[in-house]
């Protein structure tokens, strides 16, 4: 769903946290991934690890897998809501490699 009227920024079910959770999306060149609780961090991610609140397991490992598919697409500076490393992303407008 389209959060502006350009459509560069929009909500994507991101269910597994909770059932109903969103993520943001802001397009740009990187994109970054308002990821609230879809992980701890980028490293559980990218270990297809869930964390340990998900009353839903296997949907929260879609989901992630949702997210990475993303990074096929275009790249994506992934911003959890607790990783410490968010700001040095940030900084280095380091995108989420998938190989």
């Amino acid at each position: 769903m389209a959060l502006t009227r350009r459509g560069d920024v929009i909500a994507i079910p991101t269910p597994g946290h909770t059932p109903s959770h969103v993520s943001v999306l802001v397009h740009g060149q990187p994109s970054w991934f308002l990821a609230g609780d879809t992980s701890y961090n980028e490293g559980l991610l990218l270990a297809g690890k869930v964390d340990g609140v998900s009353p839903n397991v296997a949907q929260a490992l879609e989901t992630g897998k949702k997210i990475l598919r993303l990074t096929q697409q275009e790249a994506l500076i992934y911003l959890p809501s607790h990783d410490p490393d968010n700001v040095a992303r940030l900084t280095r407008g380091k995108a989420l490699l998938v190989s």
